[in-house]
């Protein structure tokens, strides 16, 4: 029997959200999936108590409202949408409800549109995505506000291609798509202008990445450009790409302010969908 695939769309009923919906709608062309709708009502998960009725500290009428509004918005996605799905409402915070919805569940991707975020803001708080990619384990596809979303024909997968080891569940999900689609794989180094005397050795490394990974159907490309997330971007302007594929350390706290993460910041501003995976 063919595999489902477990998919997980948070929803907060604001339009940037349904694009997840958009792109999940070529995926089920494709392949069986069980489809999780999840609404996380932010509540201080210190004082939350399972119910709003024993959640003594918390303003229990703008809970039940804020439940009646969730439940609200899931019959209108219903009326709207021709594919079953469940639909839960999770409390606490919103990466921690998602996360643990997610890991309860064995959710094997995640689709979630986001608004993005700049300058300050992104480096210190971020986007709501952001912080979802960076605490789960789980594939992320993130869509930013603006982002075209197309049929996948051909997938650009930006990673380290010096590491020995991708992690193999994202692996697999990364051929299944392919294969769903029938896309070609792009494998893409952002150089310096000073790598170009070590080309030679950068393609032999994306040759090994390929053959490690027994990859099918691929390509190697290269672009100069200054930073990684400029490069992609340019590149993505200049080619025909439907999804982009690229690994992060999930960094936190301080590191993540000095050291920031290169798959966080395309999340706000990729142009097309995003696939971000866990290196660890």
């Amino acid at each position: 029997m063919e595999k489902r695939l477990n998919i997980m769309v948070p929803m907060d009923f604001t339009p940037v959200s349904f694009k997840a919906l958009e792109f999940l709608a070529f995926l089920m062309d494709k392949t069986p999936v069980d489809t999780h709708l999840v609404h996380v009502i932010q509540v201080n998960e210190a004082e939350w108590a399972g119910t709003a009725d024993s959640s003594e500290n918390l303003d229990k009428s703008q809970i039940k409202q804020l439940e009646q509004q969730a439940t609200t918005g899931f019959e209108e996605i219903r009326k709207q949408v021709n594919f079953e799905f469940s639909s839960a409402v999770v409390y606490g915070g919103l990466t921690s409800g998602l996360t643990r919805y997610a890991e309860k569940n064995g959710i094997d991707l995640i689709i979630m549109g986001t608004e993005g975020a700049d300058g300050w803001f992104e480096r210190i708080s971020g986007s709501e995505a952001q912080h979802v990619v960076r605490f789960t384990t789980v594939p992320v596809i993130t869509i930013q506000r603006d982002a075209s979303i197309t049929p996948i024909k051909n997938m650009l997968w930006v990673a380290d291609f010096s590491a020995e080891k991708q992690p193999e569940k994202t692996v697999n999900t990364i051929k299944t798509l392919q294969q769903l689609f029938g896309a070609q794989l792009h494998l893409l180094q952002i150089i310096d202008k000073e790598d170009d005397l070590k080309l030679d050795s950068i393609i032999q490394q994306m040759q090994r990445f390929a053959n490690r990974l027994q990859l099918q159907n691929y390509e190697l490309h290269f672009r100069s450009d200054s930073k990684v997330p400029a490069g992609v971007r340019n590149f993505n302007q200049e080619s025909d790409m439907d999804l982009v594929l690229i690994g992060t350390h999930g960094r936190k706290g301080f590191s993540h302010i000095f050291y920031g993460s290169i798959a966080e910041t395309l999340v706000n501003h990729c142009i097309r969908p995003l696939l971000t995976y866990h290196l660890k």
